[in-house]
């Protein structure tokens, strides 16, 4: 049986009047890629906000790679903040920085004691797993949206993480390039046995990359399984709702 690296029970997080979270349950396991699907302002990236450690919640049991959130010091932040790996809905790259001196910045800023051989080294490995090795010298200006995303995705991996927090990774990109960003979030799954939380309204991304979908809808989970189990042809009125907010025809994703 898997390690559970994650589990979440009776999560509730507001901003004043507005309640974005409803005793939200979430389990992770180990290796596993679980997509959390949602529509836009359901509370997604609040939810993998939270699971960083970037926002706390109002109530509720949160608990990441053995680590309880609501108790955590500042000192084992840190140190969890080096085992999960976040990739950012724009990338987030340096603009007055090269591709390499991107990628390097996490390894320099956390592992102030790596050599500088180990830094190359380590800096090559993820451009040439993201199939990036030209674009080292380059800068962030001169690649593509879906190039950039890559090397997002690059800069996370350089600290092998644990656990790897993808917000909406499809954003913006053509669908061939989406294809190719799905395909690489499986292959780093597949190279580095990490667990990942793949944040998307993409029914498409959800299908290739994940293990297992849940539903977001209204401050909870509606329903959770495989994507065909998901979107059967028995689902409920607001998940058939959902799968037609996406104007994908039913012969588009075969369920």
């Amino acid at each position: 049986m898997k390690e559970n690296v994650l589990r979440i029970r009776n999560l509730y997080k507001s901003f004043g009047d507005l309640d974005v979270l409803k005793g939200v349950d979430l389990d992770l396991n180990q290796s596993e890629n679980l997509v959390v699907l949602g529509k836009s302002g359901t509370g997604k990236s609040v939810l993998i906000k939270i699971i960083s450690g970037l926002i706390t919640a109002d109530s509720g049991e949160v608990n990441v790679l053995g680590f309880d959130m609501n108790t955590i010091t500042k000192e084992d932040l840190i140190f969890l903040r080096l085992k999960v790996g976040f990739c950012f809905q724009n990338s987030a790259l340096y603009d007055s920085m090269t591709i390499g001196e991107n990628i390097e910045f996490p390894l320099k800023y956390a592992l102030k004691t790596i050599s500088r051989q180990e830094i190359e080294k380590r800096t090559d490995r993820v451009l040439e797993a993201v199939g990036l090795r030209q674009t080292k010298n380059q800068m962030p200006a001169e690649l593509s949206g879906g190039q950039r995303k890559r090397i997002g995705i690059a800069r996370t991996i350089v600290m092998n993480p644990e656990l790897i927090l993808y917000d909406e990774p499809t954003a913006g990109l053509d669908p061939i390039t989406c294809v190719e960003i799905n395909n690489l979030i499986l292959e780093v799954k597949e190279e580095y046995q990490a667990s990942s939380i793949i944040i998307t309204h993409d029914l498409t991304c959800a299908k290739q990359t994940g293990d297992r979908v849940a539903l977001l809808l209204e401050g909870s989970f509606q329903k959770e399984g495989t994507f065909s189990e998901v979107f059967n042809s028995h689902a409920e009125n607001k998940v058939k709702q959902f799968y037609d907010y996406n104007f994908m025809e039913q012969e588009t994703i075969k369920i």
